[in-house]
């Protein structure tokens, strides 16, 4: 019997709220999505795969199954765990039999799931944001125009693209003659521009209920390691974009701090769980168990879980020998490492990535000896 009903088509996403799911309970996992989450059907975190199509052709498969797998088991919550999943949930919401997790009203998931739609909200409601414009189709590009705007380098992104795909820096004109214009791989359509602010990014990750936040977080991924960190303007707008909004659901919210001025700037969101769900687990805010709890949250004046301190490593346990004994501790973390290190689908990730990380490895050690073997210049 499952416990939990998972949909999306993001991978990436899906297995860090089955990992988080994992690290405070053992629970029956079903997981509705696609081709790229077929390989789930190997992890023991997962009880069952259900591959489906999310352009509407199988909602009401999708209807029927969950409403089949809710008699019987009462208790069954449904997880819309990315954009994807939370539209195919909208379309069919009126007709499920099943409790599901906040999930934002269909115009709010569209405004902040489009960068240029996000870029307007900022603007609209003074929040800061760089300077940006809309572009459209890749004919109507023009250098000279964007420059005269923006200055070099500048961002030049899709709208409505995730996972930095069609992210382009651009540093001069053959980068963007050669990158883009002349690039028959380049073919995204409603391109913006954007001012490029050299600094350090930084993420507000929160959960809302009905425009109220009730749990954030504040990261900074330093390469090998996340870092949770205070950030005061960061927590006054973990409370502003939602009660702006009415927002209700998770947010992850990418973000800049300039290098120069130390001026933080907003640059796009993500309505959805994200990547880095774990990281947070780890150092002690789970927002897939504060999601279970919104019902609650929503009918009193809850204490706002903050994070803003911790360290998680981004390396994978199995490359990091400090962290194994680990693997025998009770609780949340020793739970998270057996889901990493142990799981079937886990291990066979780590595997193939393996020669990319041997590569990069391979690649930082030879440039460190051409730096240690760089002739010193003499004292004068």
């Amino acid at each position: 019997m499952a416990d939990f009903v998972l949909v999306g088509k993001s991978r990436f996403v899906v297995i860090a709220v089955l990992q988080t799911i994992y690290s405070s309970r053992r629970a029956g996992c079903v997981v509705f999505g696609d081709e790229e989450t077929r390989s789930f059907r190997w992890s023991t975190m997962c009880r069952r795969h259900v591959e489906i199509r999310f352009d509407g052709s199988d909602d009401q498969r999708f209807l029927d199954c969950v409403n089949a797998m809710a008699a019987e088991n009462p208790d069954l919550v449904l997880i819309p765990c990315d954009c994807d999943g939370i539209r195919l949930t909208d379309r069919v919401k009126h007709r499920l039999k099943v409790r599901t997790t906040p999930i934002p009203q269909a115009a709010t998931l569209e405004m902040f799931d489009d960068k240029w739609r996000f870029y307007e909200f900022c603007r609209q409601h003074e929040l800061p944001t760089p300077d940006t414009f809309f572009v459209g189709e890749k004919a109507a590009l023009d250098f000279d125009v964007i420059v005269s705007r923006l200055g070099l380098p500048f961002m030049l992104k899709p709208a409505n693209q995730a996972g930095s795909i069609g992210v382009q820096v651009v540093r001069s004109r053959q980068h963007f003659e050669e990158a883009i214009c002349r690039n028959p791989e380049y073919r995204f359509g409603r391109l913006i521009a954007q001012r490029y602010i050299d600094g350090v990014d930084i993420d507000l990750s929160l959960l809302a209920v009905q425009g109220e936040v009730r749990a954030f977080a504040i990261q900074k991924n330093d390469g090998v390691e996340i870092n949770f960190v205070p950030h005061a303007q960061l927590e006054t707008l973990a409370a502003l974009v939602p009660r702006l909004s009415n927002y209700h659901g998770l947010m992850h919210i990418d973000a800049r701090i300039d290098r120069k001025t130390g001026a933080l700037y907003l640059i796009e969101c993500n309505p959805r769980f994200w990547a880095s769900l774990t990281e947070a687990a780890w150092c002690g805010l789970d927002f897939v168990q504060a999601t279970l709890q919104a019902e609650r949250l929503a009918n009193e004046k809850a204490r706002v879980a903050g994070l803003t301190q911790g360290t998680a490593y981004t390396r994978h346990p199995l490359i990091r020998p400090a962290s194994w004994p680990l693997l025998l501790a009770p609780g949340v973390r020793g739970r998270l490492m057996r889901a990493m290190m142990l799981d079937p689908y886990s291990v066979k990730t780590f595997l193939s990535l393996l020669p990319e990380i041997a590569w990069r490895y391979a690649n930082k050690r030879a440039f460190s000896g051409v730096r240690r073997l760089r002739p010193r210049k003499a004292a004068l």
